[in-house]
């Protein structure tokens, strides 16, 4: 295959070379299924048949002992001792979906159990994460006597010591890294508490709260598995070991749709409950609760998730529903100028961006890093700055390769607060330290070794073709599922395709969806860019997508989900036009126009150097860019000589072709129509030039244009001669081939460069300059 001329954003890697066949055809022949599922299981290092069992079928089996969590015992005694003696405890959650389940799934068990619990979600903007002293004050103040933490707390040494000493106990559930000195709680149930021997690191903080509930209750809580799900999916724990179990009987439990205020927000989402995935809960359920947190307060999202009354569950969904549509909206908002920010001549040249806006709202800013993070390769840190405030609160995230926590650990003298991990921080700092910020991560990356130009790997699963993508093999996949972190959803090659019916889609057009097939069709979230990419003609892409089912209206029908693509060769546009506007100049690259009027007009409205002329363009490498051909060529050798030299072929070559006046559709003269002229040029002599040229060309049903080319021709072969204005024939002249004189030659080429350049079909005329290309 040749250069690629839109190059892969991921460094595609097929793990399918690496399987042993012998090990996938044992597996097909043992269990019965698909060469595909097969392989995908020997990929995941599943390689015999009782492991694919278990693999497949997730089952109770899985999910390990609660009481192996460390202080579980102290934890369960001292609620229970609460529970008896009517001690006042509120659950203190976290604003985040994890947080959210977290805190209905502990406030669910007390209340169930006969405690006097009240449950207490931190505000982002007024507490901030975790433990905050002045919400413990009002906490101890309401009369609590036990504060249970879900999601949160092994961060908070002060508050958490502070609480105990007012005679108020601390029960600390948790998942998040431990810090180097843990606070002196009355329990810490964590999975990684130091010494403990509990075997699996990776729960959530509502996989956390769970089997604190499962040990108090002493039975299995099978009615909280569908907020455990929502949780653990959202906080993209590795779906491996215990977790797998958990999130896959969660999921057989959403989809009984037994929680009102649940049931609505499905509804609202427009999801199928009853076929719910894994996928659908990630991309759809969980960002709407998450959404909460993000613009208002996410005590809303406790009552929705715990709530009998349908009607009040109503209600709450809708709330739900407005704060992410608002969540949306902030993004757009943000996104639009940030993503010219990280385009700037500045950041291109550098590894690691830190943007910065005022009155961002922060609430959306690490979905905006992690956003512009996707669309440029690069870690980003985005920060917003509210008017009258002199400190910007900002949110990173980060790409395999750029330790983010590592690179501001050492500058934590730049922050007024930070915190985080490799792959993601939230920090506070002073505006005017955003500069520094910015020099020390620079300096941090060439540290590490990283450029902001590799690629991030992305694993391959197999080739497919177009063909193979049914609602079967759909079926087949989700037997694999839930995926995430630890089982990754399939990824799948499809080479040489063609797209068809391009379009973008949204209210802003930022989507993309077009089709390989009329019952295959892929989309692309946010790469509403590229359609005019996939529009060119004779073109093939290679892609990478996911397979899942679109749902409308009551149809089912599979769909690809575009993760990657890359194109072959230059993409030719058409778009020829007989009519320009200041639209057909927004398009970023060089401009060709042949003619110096329309070039000299049109040069103060493009960026200056852009408009250039068919010499100018002779001594331009083109690699990689875009370039628009304004006008046609008076001739094709003048489109054949732009790419004569030995620069490579634009990345994408669109092709305007305007032409004010058209000497194709006139046509060229033929012998009959020269001898026509000539006989009328003897019978009538002194013919006033050119005033009679409407009344000759009627006479002679020959049109205008045509009849102005042969004029020039007889005069050029010295058949007539125009004095005075007044044209005659001359009498004795030499035999002369018409066709061979300067003027009919010129003229012959331009009706062959209109021909083919502006009257052939679009596949034509696109092999036409694909070919001009190509080097010799």
């Amino acid at each position: 295959m040749g250069k690629k001329m839109i190059e892969a954003h991921y460094n595609w890697q097929d793990q399918s070379a690496k399987v042993d066949q012998q090990v996938v055809q044992a597996l097909q022949k043992e269990l019965s299924i698909s060469e595909t599922l097969a392989t995908l299981l020997a990929e995941r290092g599943i390689t015999d048949a009782q492991a694919a069992e278990d693999f497949l079928k997730p089952s109770l089996a899985a999910i390990h002992d609660p009481r192996l969590l460390h202080d579980m015992d102290k934890a369960v005694e001292r609620i229970q001792t609460a529970v008896a003696n009517g001690e006042k405890i509120t659950v203190y959650g976290d604003y985040d979906a994890d947080g959210i389940t977290s805190t209905a799934v502990m406030y669910e068990a007390l209340n169930g159990i006969g405690a006097d619990v009240d449950y207490y979600v931190p505000d982002r903007f007024k507490d901030g994460y975790g433990p905050n002293q002045d919400a413990y004050e009002r906490i101890i103040a309401s009369g609590t006597k036990l504060i249970v933490t879900v999601d949160n707390g092994v961060s908070g040494k002060q508050v958490v010591e502070s609480a105990i000493a007012q005679g108020v106990d601390v029960i600390i559930t948790d998942h998040h890294e431990l810090p180097a000195e843990l606070p002196q709680a009355t329990a810490i149930v964590h999975p990684r508490y130091p010494g403990s021997d509990y075997p699996f690191p990776d729960l959530s903080g509502v996989g956390v709260a769970f089997k604190l509930v499962w040990a108090l209750q002493e039975e299995f809580p099978e009615e909280m598995l569908d907020l455990l799900a929502i949780g653990e999916i959202a906080d993209v724990v590795s779906v491996t070991d215990e977790n797998r179990a958990l999130i896959s009987l969660g999921i057989q439990e959403l989809r009984q749709g037994m929680r009102p205020g649940l049931h609505a927000l499905v509804n609202l989402a427009g999801v199928n409950e009853g076929q719910l995935t894994d996928q659908e809960i990630g991309f759809t359920i969980a960002p709407r609760l998450n959404a909460l947190g993000r613009v208002t307060n996410a005590n809303a999202g406790v009552e929705l998730l715990t709530t009998l009354d349908e009607s009040r569950g109503r209600k709450l969904a809708e709330q739900v529903e407005a704060a992410n549509q608002e969540r949306r909206q902030l993004v757009d908002q943000i996104m639009e100028a940030a993503s010219k920010q990280a385009v700037s001549p500045a950041n291109q040249k550098r590894p690691v961006l830190v943007l910065a806006g005022h009155n961002w709202h922060q609430g959306v800013l690490g979905i905006v890093a992690s956003r512009i993070m996707d669309e440029t390769g690069k870690p980003t840190i985005v920060a917003g700055i509210n008017d009258g405030e002199e400190v910007a609160k900002a949110s990173g995230r980060s790409v395999p390769g750029f330790d983010l926590f590592r690179a501001l650990d050492g500058h934590r003298d730049l922050f007024t607060a930070f915190g985080g991990h490799p792959a993601a921080c939230g920090l506070s700092l002073p505006e005017d330290q955003l500069g520094p910020l910015q020099e020390a991560l620079v300096a941090e990356a060439a540290d590490q070794g990283f450029t902001g130009k590799q690629k991030q790997p992305l694993a391959i699963a197999a080739k497919l073709a177009a063909g193979d993508v049914t609602e079967q093999l759909y079926q087949q996949l989700q037997q694999l599922g839930p995926f995430g972190p630890g089982n990754p959803q399939p990824v799948f090659l499809l080479r040489d395709v063609q797209p068809t019916n391009v379009k973008t889609m949204g209210k802003d057009n930022s989507h993309l969806k077009f089709n390989l097939s009329p019952q295959l069709a892929v989309v692309a979230f946010n790469q509403g860019k590229l359609a005019p990419l996939l529009s060119g003609q004779g073109m093939t892409v290679d892609i990478v997508a996911k397979i899942s089912i679109n749902e409308w209206q009551g149809k089912r029908q599979v769909q690809l989900l575009l993760e990657d693509l890359q194109i072959a060769g230059t993409v030719i546009l058409d778009r020829r036009t007989n009519h320009l506007t200041p639209h057909h100049f927004e398009m970023p690259g060089y401009y060709l126009v042949y003619s110096d009027r329309l070039r000299q007009n049109i040069a103060p409205h493009l960026p200056a150097g852009t408009a250039i002329s068919p010499a100018e363009a002779g001594q331009i490498d083109f690699a990689g860019r875009q370039l628009t051909v304004v006008d046609c060529p008076a001739d094709l050798a003048a489109f054949k000589t732009v790419f004569d030299n030995d620069s490579a072929a634009p990345a994408l070559v669109r092709l305007l072709l305007y032409e004010a006046n058209s000497i194709y559709l006139a046509g060229l003269p033929t012998r009959t129509d020269f001898a026509s002229l000539y006989r009328f040029l003897a019978r009538q002599p002194n013919v006033r030039w050119p005033q009679q040229r409407a009344a000759v060309s009627r006479h002679l049903r020959i049109n205008e244009v045509r009849l102005n080319l042969m004029i020039s021709v007889f005069s050029e072969a010295g058949f007539v001669t125009i004095k005075d204005g007044v044209l005659n024939l001359v009498a004795d002249v030499q035999k002369t081939d018409l066709k061979q004189t300067d003027h009919y030659r010129a003229r012959l080429a331009q009706y062959q460069a209109e021909q083919t350049l502006l009257f052939s079909d679009a596949g034509t005329m696109a092999a036409w300059v694909s070919q001009c290309l190509k080097k010799n």
